[in-house]
Formats: structure tokens, C-alpha cells, sequence
């Protein structure tokens, strides 16, 4: 046998020091043991990879690591002596080198550690952190991979490299990298949230848990169930799992992992307290322990708090079963909404279809504003004046784009202008407002309506309180606007994959496959488009969290990947990784995804929904349902949008209403209360288009103007600010949009001209400006791109131009840009099509 070769140390490091052999390797960096040539110490050495190190900014976010971690001088923290740029090379991180192992290490090596082991390592640890803590420093990223035990039992925290000042000032991290480890992460810090220390007692809370049962959180789970589960289902006790730990301690564990950071220890001094004395420093109810097989970990999803005094058997359920969660205020107990990283979560705007309107014959001569069922955001259909003579000059916000106002697929796939038969694809050459593109319009958009009086259907009574039936003016139809054929190709960005419609209807996807959402039959991931295995031809495409759906032509509705709540409607909750029909003989005219949820609209504009119901989000009491269920409400919907937790669709009168998960005020309303059947957005907007993110909401009215609502921790809402709103707020944009997508903490829109701009959350690129600082107001995409319709979910954008290419930007992790990397991507990059596609 030979020795193994010798590392090369980088030119920018040779003279000073030698790596002597690999230690360990991670997604971004390899970590050797290196000596230092005048001393002959051993040192750790950490090499960033320079491919995660897109500028200086980046370098300089380590640069200011070192000097915040030189300010640690503790016994249990391991200190980082300095940062050396090796320029094209990367990063090297020069630390102390501590022989021992680390605490996975351990685990994997004996198992479960005697409890007063455990306990020793968590006060240690939780000494390291209150150090860091008291400087305004949050570590963000303990797990214990970062836990070093030297040969004399000591534990040392390491790598501060996720680590954020507290004050906001100063965030210690690279662009483009995964903020933290998804097992071990926070809820707030999943959502893309401001942290405090908190965040770090929820991580070591997990890190105690697993000293003492020897098994991972979550174990067995991949991205997108650990980030979901993280957010929404609860750990077993540690003494349903072993049987000698202490009540104090498995108590204060408890405490330390709940999901709500004001219910958790607020310090790490309280939970160090609460372990050694059995007592909690404030007043709190303990949870109560929830019996699990000793044999296996399950996951119990937790029931949601009431939400209204009308819910009263809901709650004298919730008082039996989970007596602490019963608070006075839904707030405290919201579940935190998205944006991955990671990710993430999906939402998708539908609209109606001109057949809707043919009872009456002169709608069709009307203008109908279309949004897309394959995703957020398709721009709306606007009359346009004549064509210019030739010579006349054009006023175009952008001259050197085509001045486009881009048309939605029509979601019946039986009806089309000019007769097109029911199975057949509408021709490249017809001319129809479905599949059009408006030369140089000028005039609002105009929302179908009939002539006359307008009849607002009564609500259905359920046992929420029934929307108001108030409808606005009708508004006047404009003349009908000469239009151009367009490609049916599009793209729609789901959480962590990617899927695609070609212009003969066939379906392909890329990126994460765990859960079998590419739908070609296996589990592996792919950075680059696969053919989904199913011999059918669609007209609209909807990618989710972790589960996909389609509408293929003659409106019959398919879905595939994770089925853990009925998502896929096929009266199951088995995963499946190729398509399989939705139960029932709905014919449906237009899909949309959320977390783990799915939501439809037939060819008479009643609404459906199946999978989960834990937020109310299916409009309906009662539990998570596998095959579609009526949404309450007796009217007919024109267009329908799926955020992770919650619904949102625009009425026939244009008014918008929302149902389901209310933590963030993302239904509009005024309030916060979760809602089991729609309730009216407040005020008497009128909107073209809708989009639902992980907890914001979004409509275009027809004067063009973006209203949003809901979470805006990443300012989302585009209004400038970061503060949460309940209560539509226009963001600040003099652009006239026709069109809007909703990502987890991003927001996208387009302009009649094709330009598309963003705001929100930027650390992945999802903006598309080149740049990774979040805006509050919206931006331009870069790349002079003129696109036709643009989708959202998670961290990543896509989008696809009047041509049919189809271009993608932000987190790419898995490889759901569809450029054969895994880089991500602060531009448009392009999508390389699937063969003979």
C-alpha cells in the first residue's frame, strides 16, 4: 500500500506554511492539517473554494470573520489567527488546531453519551456561545460537526464563519452559500428571518437532543422534509427515547426546541440554569410529553392553535391534546413561512379562461385579463393603439426592447380560437389572446365583465365568518388589440427543481429529486432537463416544495414526488416519482402548488384543493385531504394562487380573496387569525394578476400598480420598508407591470415591454441584478432580457422570453438553474433545452 500523496499547499500560502493532510471536507471547503514553517506549530488550515468567492465582497465578509472571532478569547472557542486571500484560489482560514474529534465523531463511535457527559458538553458549549453572545455576536450554525472534544474532554465551538453580528450591521458570510445547516437551523432562520440568540438555543437544543438518543434530527430526511418538518412537527420527547434522562433535563430540552423563539429560553444562561437546577429562571408551562415508539424516531405534526372563538370544538380538541399550545394570540405559535434556501416553497397565479365568459356572447369580444395556471406570474393581454406608420417615433420605456404585453397559456386545453379540435396544440400561426404578444399598448388593462348589472354570488355559510359580498364597479371592456403568435414554451421555478412545457407539450424537469419531483421514475437529482416519464401531452405545469403537477390536455390534472399529506390527490400519501392521474373526473383548467398543498380550478371556475390542511389552507374545515375537496365558497374564481401555507385567488368580480395560514397577515385582511374558508383581501381593489410566496401575497390592479401584503422581513412588499403589513401596501415603483411572481422572501414582476424586475431577499441572486444585497424596492433584472412570463418560489427565478428560451437566476444548489452546475447565479443564465425538445 502506498502513503497517501501530500496536499499542495496554494502559492499564497507556501511561504508561510505546508498542508500536511486533509482533515475533513465540507460543500464549500476542505480543512487540512497544515504546519507553520517558522514555529513548526500545527494549525487547521480552512480552504473556502474559490468558486464561492464571487468578488471582494465576499473575501471581506471573511476578512471581518476573523477579526469578530479574535475578539472570542475563550477557552471553549476555537480562534481563528487569520485570513490569507489566495486571490483565484480562494480563501485560506488559518485556526488553532485541536487534536481530538469532533462530537459527531463521537456519536458515530459510541452511540448516545451517559447523561452527565451530555450535560457537561452543552454547559461548555453554552458558555462558548454566551461569550459570543454578550459581543452581539449569533453563531448560527451549531451542530456538531462544528464541536471539537480535545484529548482532555474539553469542548471547543469552531467555525464562525455563518456568524452574524446582532446589531445588523455586519454579516459574517459568503455570498451564495447556504446560510446555516438545515437539521439544526432555526425556524425563523429557515424563513431567511433577523436572528438573536435564540436561534443559537434552539440549535444547541437540537445538538442535547442528539447527545442523549445518538440519533440525528430528522434523520433519514433530505432538504426540502427537513426544512419543512423543522418549521412544523416536533421531535419526541428524549425520554420516550431513553429512559434515564432526567425530567429537568429532558424539560429544559423541550423548552429549548420550540418552534416559536418567544416561547424558547431567551438566553443560553436560562437553559444552562434549567439543566443544572431543574428550574425554569421565568414562569412556563412545560409541553407535555408526546408517546413514541422507543424503536424508531416519528414525526408527529403538530395541531395548529385555534384561531377563533367560532372554532370552539377545534379548541376543546387542541385544550386535550396539546393544553400548552392554547395562548391568547395566534401570532405567538405562527408557523414561519419560507424562503430557502434554501429554500424554500412555491406559489402560482392562475387565471380564467375566456370560455368562462361565453354565456355571454359578447364577451368574447371583450378584453380578458389571463394569468398563467403553470406558475406566478403571465402578463396580461392589453389593447394597444393602431400600429405606427413608418416614422412615427415610439415613446417605449425601453427602446431597445420589442414593446410587449405578453399573454397567459390558456388553461382549458379544449377551447381556442379559430376552432382548434379539443386534443389537438393550437398552431403556431393562429392568431389567439391566449397565446399573444400586443404591439405597443397604451391603455389599462381591462378585467372581462358582463354588460350591465353584475350579480355577486352569496357566500356559502361554513364555520368561518362568510366574506362580505361586495363587488366593485364593473369596469368598461377596451377594444381589442391586434395580437402576434408566441411560443407556448415556459418554465416554472418550484422550491429546489425546476420543470418546463415544450411547444409540442411535453413536460421535463431538473434539479432535486428526493422525493421523486422530477417525475422520471428515480431519486436521483439532475442539472439539466429529464424527460418526465408519463406519455401525455400538457398545457400547464405547477412545480412545488417537493411535488409537481400537471394539466394535461383534455383538463385531466397529474401529479407526482412527495405525498406525505395527500398532495398528489390520488387518494394515497405514497410517494411517487412518475405522474399519476388526480382522483375524481374533474376536468380542471388550471393547477398551483404550494408547500404541501395543491389547489385547482374547473371549467366552471369552482375551486379545489387536496394535501394539507393544517393552516385551513384547502378553504375547508376538516383534516389533510388526499383527493380534491370544494373550496367553501359558492362563487366562481377567475385565477388561483397557492402560497406554502396559505391560498389566494381573485373572485369573478376582480376582488381578491385568500384562506388559510394569517401568522404574517399574508390573507390580506387586517388580522391574523388563520382562516378555514376565503375572507376578502381588504378594500375594494380590483386585480389583474396574483402570487402567493411562503408567507406575502401580491396583486397588479389595472392601472398596473402592485399591491402586497404579509411577511417583508427581506422587503418583499416592496414598499421600502421591512415591515410586516396586514393590509394590501403599493410598493414603491413608478414601472406599469402587467404581471407579478411571489418567491419565499422575493418578489418578481414584469412590464408590458418584457423587462423584469424583482425586489426582496437577495442572498442567493434570486433578484437577478447581479448582486446578492436585498432591496426593498424593485430592481431590474439584468441581462436586457425580454421575457414573456416569469416564475418564482424558493430561491431561484425562471423565466422564458416570446421566443421559447428560457433562462434561470439565485440558488442553484441542486441544479435547478438547468446551466449543468451547481453555482449559483446572481444573472440570468441560460437553460440548456432538453434534447429534441
Amino acid at each position: 500500500m502506498t502513503a497517501p500523496r501530500k496536499p499542495r499547499t496554494p502559492a499564497g500560502l507556501s511561504s508561510e506554511y505546508e498542508l500536511v493532510r486533509e482533515l475533513g471536507r465540507g460543500g464549500t471547503s476542505i480543512v487540512y492539517l497544515g504546519r507553520e514553517r517558522a514555529t513548526g506549530d500545527e494549525v487547521a488550515i480552512k480552504l473556502i473554494r474559490a468558486k464561492f468567492m464571487e468578488d471582494d465582497e465576499a473575501v471581506g465578509r471573511i476578512e471581518r470573520e476573523a477579526r469578530f472571532v479574535a475578539q472570542l478569547a475563550h477557552e471553549n472557542i476555537i480562534p481563528v489567527r487569520r485570513v490569507v486571500d489566495l486571490k483565484r484560489g480562494g480563501v485560506a482560514l488559518v485556526m488553532e488546531h485541536v487534536p481530538g474529534r469532533t462530537l459527531r465523531d463521537m456519536i458515530r463511535a459510541t452511540g448516545p453519551l451517559p447523561v452527565e457527559r451530555a450535560e457537561q458538553i452543552i454547559r461548555q458549549i453554552a458558555a462558548a456561545l454566551g461569550a459570543a453572545h454578550a459581543l452581539g455576536i449569533v453563531h448560527r450554525d451549531v451542530k456538531p460537526e462544528n464541536i471539537f472534544v480535545d484529548e482532555s474532554g474539553r469542548a471547543m465551538l469552531a467555525d464562525f464563519g455563518l456568524a452574524r453580528s446582532m446589531d445588523g450591521d455586519t454579516q459574517l458570510t459568503m455570498a451564495g452559500v447556504a446560510i446555516g445547516t438545515p437539521a439544526y437551523m432555526a425556524p425563523e432562520q429557515i424563513d431567511g428571518n433577523d436572528l438573536d440568540a435564540r436561534g443559537d438555543v434552539y440549535s444547541l437544543g437540537l445538538v442535547a437532543w442528539e447527545l442523549l438518543t445518538g440519533k440525528r434530527p430528522w434523520e433519514g430526511e433530505t432538504l426540502y422534509a427537513i426544512l419543512y418538518r423543522q418549521k412544523y412537527e416536533k421531535l419526541p420527547d428524549v425520554r420516550d427515547l431513553r429512559a434515564d434522562v432526567p425530567d429537568h433535563f429532558a424539560d429544559a430540552i423541550a423548552v429549548a426546541i420550540e418552534k416559536d423563539r418567544e416561547a424558547r429560553w431567551q438566553d443560553v444562561a436560562a437553559f444552562v440554569h434549567a439543566i443544572e437546577h431543574g428550574a425554569p429562571q421565568r414562569e412556563r408551562q412545560i409541553p407535555p410529553r408526546i408517546p413514541v415508539s422507543t424503536e424508531t424516531v416519528q414525526f408527529v405534526r403538530p395541531v395548529t392553535p385555534p384561531v377563533a372563538e367560532a372554532l370552539a370544538a377545534v379548541a376543546a380538541e387542541l385544550a386535550a391534546t396539546e393544553p400548552h399550545r392554547v395562548a391568547p394570540t395566534r401570532r405567538r405559535f405562527a408557523m414561519y413561512a419560507a424562503g430557502l434556501i434554501g429554500l424554500i416553497a412555491i406559489a402560482f397565479i392562475a387565471s380564467a379562461a375566456q370560455h368562462r365568459h361565453k354565456s355571454n356572447a359578447s364577451a368574447a369580444s371583450e378584453n380578458i385579463v389571463q394569468t398563467s395556471s403553470a406558475g406566478n406570474v403571465a402578463a396580461a393581454v392589453e389593447p394597444a393603439p393602431a400600429t405606427p406608420s413608418v416614422g412615427q417615433r415610439s415613446d417605449s420605456v425601453a427602446a431597445h426592447r420589442p414593446t410587449l404585453a405578453v399573454a397567459a397559456e390558456n388553461n382549458d386545453p379544449r377551447t381556442a380560437l379559430q376552432g382548434n379540435a379539443a386534443d389537438e396544440a393550437p398552431s403556431r400561426d393562429t392568431l389567439t389572446a391566449r397565446d399573444s404578444i400586443v404591439a405597443k399598448p397604451t391603455a389599462p388593462v381591462k378585467v372581462a365583465t358582463q354588460q350591465g348589472t353584475r350579480d355577486t354570488p352569496s357566500p356559502r355559510p361554513s364555520v368561518e365568518q362568510a366574506p362580505p359580498t361586495i363587488a366593485p364597479a364593473p369596469i368598461a371592456p377596451a377594444p381589442s388589440a391586434p395580437v402576434a403568435a408566441v411560443s407556448r414554451v415556459r418554465v416554472v421555478a418550484g422550491g429546489m427543481h425546476t420543470c418546463m412545457i415544450t411547444a409540442d407539450g411535453r413536460a421535463f424537469c431538473w434539479g432535486g429529486n428526493d422525493r421523486g419531483q422530477i417525475g422520471n421514475g428515480g431519486t436521483s437529482r439532475a442539472s439539466s432537463p429529464a424527460v418526465v416519464s408519463v406519455d401525455v401531452r400538457f398545457t400547464t405545469i405547477a412545480a412545488g416544495l417537493s411535488h409537481s403537477c400537471g394539466i394535461a390536455r383534455g383538463g385531466m390534472a397529474w401529479c407526482w414526488g412527495a405525498n406525505d399529506h395527500g398532495q398528489l390527490g390520488d387518494r394515497t400519501m405514497a410517494q411517487h416519482t412518475i405522474p399519476l392521474r388526480v382522483a375524481g373526473s374533474h376536468t380542471f383548467t388550471e393547477i398551483t402548488v404550494g408547500a404541501a398543498h395543491t389547489c385547482a380550478l374547473d371549467d366552471s371556475g369552482a375551486a379545489w384543493c387536496w394535501g394539507s390542511n393544517a393552516q385551513g389552507q384547502l378553504g375547508a374545515p376538516g383534516e389533510d385531504a388526499a383527493q380534491p375537496t370544494p373550496v367553501a365558497w359558492r362563487g366562481r374564481f377567475i385565477s388561483i394562487a397557492a402560497g406554502w401555507n396559505f391560498t389566494c385567488a381573485i373572485e369573478a368580480s376582480g376582488r381578491a380573496m385568500c384562506w388559510g395560514d394569517d401568522s404574517a397577515g399574508e390573507l390580506g385582511d387586517g388580522g391574523t387569525t388563520d382562516r378555514r374558508a376565503p375572507v376578502w383581501v381588504s378594500g375594494e381593489r380590483v386585480f389583474t394578476s396574483i402570487a402567493a410566496g411562503s408567507a406575502h401575497a401580491c396583486g397588479i390592479t389595472p392601472q398596473h400598480e402592485v399591491y402586497c401584503w404579509g411577511r417583508n422581513s427581506g422587503g418583499q412588499l416592496g414598499d421600502g420598508t421591512r415591515v410586516d403589513h396586514s393590509l394590501p401596501v403599493r410598493i414603491k415603483s413608478s414601472e406599469r407591470f402587467v404581471a407579478v411572481a411571489a418567491g419565499a422572501v422575493h418578489t418578481c414582476a414584469l412590464t408590458a415591454e418584457g423587462s423584469a424586475w424583482c425586489w426582496g431577499r437577495n442572498n442567493y441572486g434570486q433578484l437577478g441584478n447581479g448582486g446578492t444585497s436585498d432591496q426593498t424596492q424593485p430592481v431590474e433584472v439584468a441581462g436586457e432580457h425580454s421575457f414573456a412570463t416569469l416564475r418564482a418560489f424558493g430561491s431561484h427565478t425562471c423565466g422564458a422570453t416570446p421566443s421559447g428560451e428560457a433562462f434561470c437566476w439565485g440558488y442553484n444548489l441542486e441544479g435547478q438553474l438547468g446551466d449543468g452546475s451547481r453555482v449559483h447565479r446572481t444573472r440570468p443564465v441560460y437553460v440548456e433545452p432538453p434534447g429534441g425538445g
